[in-house]
């Protein structure tokens, strides 16, 4: 599963199916109740377990990227130069690479669509999509809280200055259909997000980055 990752200084439109990670600080927290109540269906325990993000999560293309960064932590040496050398450059601060790994992009999935059967109520990520999920409140706040500590260096390595501090996350997953959500529209963000999507599963989607916002020239797509 590759990711996008941009600072709030960027907007950003994606299209198709998607897993976005909006890091943001006063995120609400998980609603215990539905969490307890799905503890007992789930259907990938491990997914649940801090322990096993970094090992069992990661793309070995992320873990050799957060090791250089390490690296070059320990040995003076510039972080960002050696993160945006490991990266793709998509558009002017938004950066793409290699997040998930296929095992942990099918457990999501597979996951999601687990509790969408369950008849536990969801509430929907935001006011733009119909059939999202917010995953902190299945259980997976803790998991989502390690992914976020661990990719925190090369946040910072990325971003200096907004990345400097992953104080929360609003994490969830979105999906679009012809007979559903189509897609999504100019919208504005007030976060340090990342958006990993399937590229497999989405073959005809598409990345815009639509300018900052205030400028004369927001609308016009970048990417």
């Amino acid at each position: 599963m590759a990711a996008l990752v941009h600072s709030s200084r960027a907007t950003a439109a994606c299209s198709r199916c998607h897993l976005v990670l909006r890091l943001r600080a006063g995120a609400r927290g998980l609603s215990s109740d539905v969490a307890a109540r799905y503890e007992p269906q789930r259907l990938h325990p491990r997914l649940f377990e801090p322990s096993e993000v970094v090992s069992s999560w990661l793309d070995p293309a992320a873990l050799a990227l957060l090791q250089d960064v390490e690296i070059a932590d320990l040995t003076d040496t510039d972080p960002s130069s050696v993160a945006l050398r490991s990266v793709a450059t998509e558009a002017r601060e938004i950066y793409s690479f290699p997040l998930l790994s296929p095992q942990a992009c099918r457990m999501l999935v597979e996951e999601v669509e687990h509790f969408q059967l369950s008849g536990l109520p969801a509430r929907r990520p935001n006011s733009m999509n119909n059939y999202g999920l917010i995953l902190n409140e299945i259980g997976l706040r803790a998991s989502l809280s390690r992914l976020q500590a661990a990719i925190a260096p090369l946040a910072r390595a990325v971003f200096p200055a907004e990345g400097r501090s992953l104080d929360d996350h609003h994490s969830f997953v979105v999906s679009y259909k012809p007979t559903e959500d189509r897609g999504l529209d100019m919208h504005t963000a007030c976060s340090e997000s990342i958006s990993t999507h399937r590229p497999h599963r989405s073959p005809s989607r598409r990345v815009r980055k639509l300018g900052r916002l205030g400028r004369h020239a927001q609308r016009l797509p970048r990417l």
